[in-house]
Order: C-alpha cells, then structure tokens, then sequence
C-alpha cells in the first residue's frame, strides 16, 4: 500500500520518482469523439454460417490468431479468390467456393459487391479485395503471431486518403507477412519485435476507406503475393493459385489468448478522518497502475505512475469531494480504465456558521 498526501510538492515528487523506474510504454490514445455517433448499419452475413471461427480446413501449419480482442466483430469485406489483384471480372470468389456475380442491375466494378442471390440483397464484398475487413471502431489492434516489424508507417507519404493510409506490417520469419491497414495510431516502429496478441496500433479510418475498420492481410514475404489464411475448401481448383492452405492457429480463426485487463476500484472514507482508502485490482500480464484524482470538477491530478500498487490512502478535504481513474497497462500493451465512486466530505456541524 502506498500513502498519498494531496501537496502539490509531494505529488510531483512521487510522480518524478516513480517515472524513473518506468519502462517506456504506449501512451493510451484518447476515446474518440463521442459527438460523432457510430452508425450501425445491417451488413449482409460475409462468412459462410459457422462464421469467422469456423473450422474450414485442416490445421497444417497453422500461426495465425485473429487481429483483434472479443468475440463481437464481423467481417464486412472478404477475400476474392477470383482475382485479389483489385482486378474486375465481374465475380466474387469466397474461400469456400459460394461464387456471387454482377448481373445486369449490378454494375461491374472495384470495391463492389454482388449478390449471392440474382436480385438479392445479400451482397458479397467486395471485388478485387486481397484481405479481410474486420468491424473494428478505433480498438486495440493485436498481432496476429510473433514477428518483425518491418514497416510502421504511411501507405503513401503525405497521402491521409491514399490506399491502406497507416498501415504496420510484420514479417513473421516463415515467409509470410501480415498487414494492418487503416490505422489511426501506430504503437510500434520498424525493427521491433512484437509478441502474439502485443497491441501495435489502433484501428481507424486512414486511407481510401468509406468508414473506420481494420483492413487485414498475409502475403508471401518474398513477393507480396495475397493469401487467404482460410486456404480453400470449395470443390475443385482453388481460383488463386498463390493459396497454402489454412493457416489459423489449430485449424480455426481465434482471438489470442491472453489476459485482458478489466479494471475494478473502490474508494472508501476512513472513518474518523478525511482520508479515502482507494484499492483497484485488474487482471493481465505483468500489470502496472497509473492512479489520477479528480477534486470537485478539476482536471486529473496524477498520483501514480507504472506503479504494481494496488491500494493508497488519499488525504481529502473537508467541503470538498473526489473520484478516482485508474489505467491499467499490460506487458503486452493492453489496458483498460475504470473508475470510483465520487466521494464526499461534509463540514463538521460547529464550523458551518449561523444559517
């Protein structure tokens, strides 16, 4: 447990102790703009009916984990085994052999989709595509196994709309690569070596994009062929030659297994005093706090910073009250925040005054 007194002096000596001893970490990017409403529009089902998970292959020599954290996205665009060159033929080919195909309402064209259904509504998306678009909304963006990053940047210098915008991609030292495009946030830079599940950016809506998500490929490292981690397992010949087959972890599509941090804080008034005795506790890997109190409207003070404390006791003020925010961080760069309850202090009765 950690003593924390509210002057201004000890604080900002705590805070430059405590930093000292700090590895140097992702700092947890803002929450995006809540004035801009999410719309969520009915997207027709992308993936065959045992969805993303589904087992559509043999294991083989399956790496891969699913790009992202939960179990509630959706893929809205899917890879076109009949040419994901973003080439035009007028056919969407899924990895499982459902062919859909423009027809005469439908014109023929990059980024379009086709019905599954002559005159249906259930369009497959989309033409040309060599990767997956995942329903990401400014989020936590994992890698999907060990690797190297060797690209941490721009699609296009200069360029915010331009093809995968900020992209990062990873060499994974078995001959294939993957990419993460779309990016609002790169949290890694050429060079460094990521773990499985290792948050490296979050997710976004830079590049030509018509709404934020996360554009996921493999490529063969040595020529940037695509390639459909679910392989094919329509009947006959796979359309694209490139293809090896599945290359999910175990033969389906997961999330990492990992910790995630969740956190939890109380914050209670010792009796007798103006103290707040303030626990939080999260679950991870390797998790440090960073504490910050907020008094009577005012902006967040900070009290602690990379600590593995998980209690304080916080002088207050009488009059006066406060809450407290705490983020957790994970050594795989995860992290979450939760908040106390607010907590007040009265006047004691003899000092109020005449009424």
């Amino acid at each position: 447990m950690v003593r924390v007194r509210l002057l201004a002096a000890a604080i900002l000596a705590a805070g430059l102790t405590l930093a000292a001893g700090i590895p140097a970490r992702a700092v947890v990017p803002p929450v995006p703009d809540p004035a801009k409403d999410r719309v969520v529009s009915l997207w027709p089902a992308q993936m065959p009916a045992a969805g993303i998970s589904g087992q559509y292959g043999p294991s083989g020599d399956g790496f891969l984990t699913l790009p992202y954290l939960g179990d509630w996205h959706i893929v809205t665009s899917i890879f076109d085994h009949c040419s994901p060159t973003y080439g035009q033929n007028g056919r969407i080919c899924r990895f499982d052999g459902v062919i859909a195909e423009a027809g005469p309402n439908d014109p023929a064209g990059l980024y379009q989709g086709y019905p599954l259904t002559p005159g249906g509504k259930n369009d497959l998306y989309y033409e040309g595509h060599d990767g997956y678009d995942l329903s990401l909304y400014f989020e936590q963006v994992p890698a999907a196994a060990d690797g190297l990053v060797s690209y941490a940047d721009w699609a296009t210098p200069g360029c915010a709309t331009c093809s995968f915008g900020q992209g990062i991609r990873l060499d994974h030292g078995n001959g294939f690569d993957t990419l993460y495009g779309h990016l609002s946030r790169l949290l890694v830079d050429r060079g460094q070596w990521v773990r499985r599940g290792q948050v490296i950016g979050i997710s976004g809506k830079t590049g030509s994009v018509s709404g934020a998500h996360l554009h996921f490929g493999v490529y063969r490292h040595a020529t940037w062929n695509p390639i459909d981690p679910f392989g094919w397992s329509g009947p006959g010949r796979d359309p694209w030659p490139e293809d090896v087959g599945n290359l999910w972890l175990g033969g389906a599509a997961h999330t990492p297994n990992v910790a995630i941090p969740k956190v939890a804080v109380r914050a209670v008034p010792v009796t007798g005093s103006y103290d707040v005795q303030v626990s939080w506790s999260s679950p991870g890997d390797s998790v440090t706090y960073d504490l910050t109190e907020y008094a009577d409207g005012a902006s967040g003070a900070p009290l602690l910073a990379g600590s593995t404390d998980t209690t304080a006791v916080v002088r207050g003020q009488p009059d006066h009250s406060m809450w407290f925010l705490v983020t957790a961080h994970t050594s795989l760069g995860l992290w979450d925040r939760g908040a106390s309850p607010l907590v007040g202090f009265s006047l004691p009765a003899r000092s109020k005054g005449p009424l």
